[in-house]
């Protein structure tokens, strides 16, 4: 019986301050552009981050982590309950990551498909949450959904394009 050729998996690493400056960044986009365009409110950069470092590192446990608590810093800077943007991208960066382990997402059509897979699953989980902790949950619509699904996506097209001048092999 043959046995099956391995091929290496490549796994990148960001410099830390290339990391953090990013996360900080994003963060901020977050939390400033929709006060001064009512459109960004579809934008959801620390998701798009968390989904990058989950892809590049290929660690579930630095996903985990690093998901979880862009999410909780998001927590801190809105108006909502700590700990639901935490546990949503928590979910989202195991997610990312275990993808990358099984799937070769170096190119822009993995990263396509796999960004279009899990900002809907994002925002479904999202508001499985709000519905379950929260006594008046906002009302389900499908339009944010779809647009903020399209808007994120085409976004991370760009934004991991601008982050892969600064990764380097591990």
């Amino acid at each position: 019986m043959a046995t099956p050729i391995q091929r290496p998996v490549p796994v990148f690493r960001m410099p830390p301050v290339a990391l953090w400056v990013t996360v900080f960044v994003a963060l901020l986009l977050q939390t400033v552009l929709p006060l001064k365009l009512p459109l960004a409110r579809l934008f959801d950069f620390p998701l798009l981050v968390t989904i990058y470092f989950a892809v590049i590192r290929r660690n579930k446990l630095f996903a985990i982590g690093l998901g979880t608590g862009i999410g909780l810093l998001q927590d801190a800077l809105s108006n909502g309950l700590i700990g639901i943007f935490g546990m949503a991208k928590g979910l989202i960066g195991y997610l990312a990551a275990s993808a990358s382990v099984k799937f070769e997402l170096d190119d822009l059509l993995g990263r396509l498909a796999l960004t279009a897979t899990l900002v809907p699953i994002h925002a479904l989980f999202l508001k499985l949450l709000q519905r379950g902790l929260l006594e008046n949950p906002p009302p389900w619509q499908a339009l944010d959904l779809v647009s903020g699904s399209l808007v994120n996506v085409g976004l991370g097209l760009i934004l991991f394009q601008i982050l892969d001048k600064f990764r380097r092999p591990a």
